[in-house]
């Protein structure tokens, strides 16, 4: 048997073992960006980072998305509920200042349960 012939009997299953096992993955959760883009505006970019802003009304709830790491600061005070894509849920208040590091977050779901607008800027590399 010839190297080639050899080489594409041995490759080929394996080739169709990983696309087949890709294929049976879940479609990725698009980008905060892409998902809501009436809540996420991509204000600047460049070829590494993209700066978001956010704005949630007050009762306004994003669709199911995520996000890479990111750097996030409060433009306002915020009152959020955030729902995981496994259903945990977890509800916290952000004053307007506060900054934080998030590491990637899977899909979720953010709504605004306080009061008034919520604002935040959001770093993410690409």
């Amino acid at each position: 048997m010839s190297n080639t012939r050899t080489a594409l009997c041995t490759l080929l299953p394996a080739a169709i073992l990983a696309a087949s096992a890709a294929w049976a993955q879940p479609p990725a959760t698009p980008p905060g960006f892409v998902a809501s883009p009436e809540v996420y505006k991509v204000i600047a970019e460049s070829d590494k980072y993209r700066i978001i802003e956010v704005t949630w009304k007050a009762g306004q709830k994003d669709k199911p998305h995520s996000h890479p790491d990111a750097g996030v600061y409060n433009l306002t005070n915020c009152t959020t509920r955030n729902t995981l894509g496994n259903g945990q849920v977890r509800e916290g208040t952000y004053p307007a200042g506060a900054a934080r590091v998030n590491g990637p977050i899977a899909s979720h779901t953010i709504e605004n349960i306080g009061k008034a607008d919520c604002k935040v800027l959001m770093f993410e590399p690409k």
